[in-house]
């Protein structure tokens, strides 16, 4: 018996990859197949958090549900793996290959050569073929768009746009459905396949400082914007902080880093030695030396996040491919832009990424945080503040 029931989708509503739907939502505590809260699951019991895959067996009446579940399962699976591999952090897509940019034989036109992108949705841009893009009809519609002058050719100084490329696709091949005769059942033609392909734009160059810092922003919330107290902990310092100086700057981190489960420094801190009334050496260095121990392994906690590798947080449909400079209605500079990496994270986050790894691997992280950490800030060319004497 089929129990299966017929659910017709229009192709208008069926979801696509226009949609741009990055993948990120999340179900808060349901555990009901309504998505309903339900009892709390065991410890080690099943927690349901990823796609839907459809199941066949022998008799069962398909419909077109189940078999545009299965496609868009598919389609998230390589999406969801393009996503992780290529996109930014901050939902930035990437030339992976390719689509070098060169002046068209008419003056207002550039030359894109064959090259593959992903944009910020996970999705595949794959150009085949060298194709002319004519920047100047683009300029036009992005002016016109805007609300201002449509002339993509005003008087004045050079003008600098983006040159951007973008994921698109459209129903085709449409066929007339079986006709059962009961005078209900549509008989308009429906589309039966989808074609991808893509669409170029013009638009402004992002502004440099809008993307997110990524590992700088993060060391910034780890450690605070002065970078002092860290340069002043180095073994031979001329000022030495003291264990106030310490407990002061140790403080408001742990309110505001409670992602770092680490209930020893808790422990400690309850436990650190009172400071003393008078010149008391032996128990000032006591109090130091144990404070200095809480604020290292602070550090070590920070440097274990580190090996956590952010996920992307948005996703921005739109690739940069080239930046393209007009005077009046000629291309007088057209270069190649954008994130053009193969491989994420970037080289220098890669060899930091790689060293704190394998030190774990092998050990328990780095001899000394405090000398990895200031090493890390030189090298990803993080600024958490000015260093004493700077």
């Amino acid at each position: 018996m089929n129990t299966s029931q017929s659910h017709t989708t229009t192709p208008a509503t069926r979801r696509t990859g226009q949609d741009h739907d990055c993948g990120c939502g999340c179900g808060c505590g349901g555990s009901g197949a309504d998505g309903t809260a339900g009892s709390r699951p065991a410890p080690s019991g099943f927690r349901a958090g990823g796609q839907v895959r459809p199941v066949f067996f022998a008799g069962q009446l398909l419909t077109e549900d189940d078999l545009d579940r299965l496609i868009g399962w598919t389609a998230a699976r390589f999406r969801a793996h393009n996503r992780l591999r290529y996109v930014s952090g901050d939902g930035l897509g990437a030339v992976l290959c390719g689509l070098a940019v060169s002046c068209g034989c008419d003056r207002g036109t550039v030359r894109i050569g064959v090259g593959h992108a992903v944009d910020g949705s996970g999705n595949d841009i794959p150009v085949s073929c060298p194709e002319t893009v004519d920047v100047v009809a683009l300029a036009r519609e992005f002016r016109a768009a805007g609300g201002g002058c449509p002339d993509p050719c005003p008087p004045g100084p050079e003008r600098t746009y983006g040159l951007y490329l973008r994921y698109d696709e459209e129903f085709t091949e449409p066929t007339a459905p079986y006709d059962p005769g009961d005078g209900c059942t549509p008989v308009a033609c429906v589309p039966t396949r989808v074609r991808e392909g893509h669409r170029f734009a013009v638009g402004l160059l992002p502004d440099p400082g809008s993307a997110s810092g990524g590992i700088c922003d993060l060391l910034r919330r780890r450690l605070g914007e002065d970078r002092a107290m860290l340069e002043s902990l180095r073994e031979g310092a001329e000022q030495p902080p003291s264990a106030d100086d310490m407990l002061g700057w140790l403080l408001p981190r742990l309110d505001t880093n409670g992602d770092l489960c680490d209930r020893t420094i808790t422990e400690g801190l309850r436990n650190l030695p009172p400071r003393s009334d008078g010149n008391r050496v032996r128990e000032n260095t006591a109090r130091w030396e144990a404070m200095y121990g809480l604020v290292t392994a602070y550090l070590r906690g920070v440097l274990r996040s580190l090996l956590v590798v952010e996920c992307p947080s948005g996703c921005v449909p739109d690739v940069l491919i080239a930046e393209v400079t007009l005077d009046g209605c000629d291309v007088v500079r057209a270069v190649p832009a954008g994130r053009r990496a193969a491989h994420l994270p970037d080289p220098v986050e890669q060899q930091w990424r790689t060293r704190l790894s394998g030190l774990y691997a092998n050990g328990a992280g780095p001899p000394d945080p405090l000398v990895f950490l200031l090493e890390l800030l030189e090298l990803t060319g993080c600024r958490l503040g000015p260093a004493e004497g700077a």
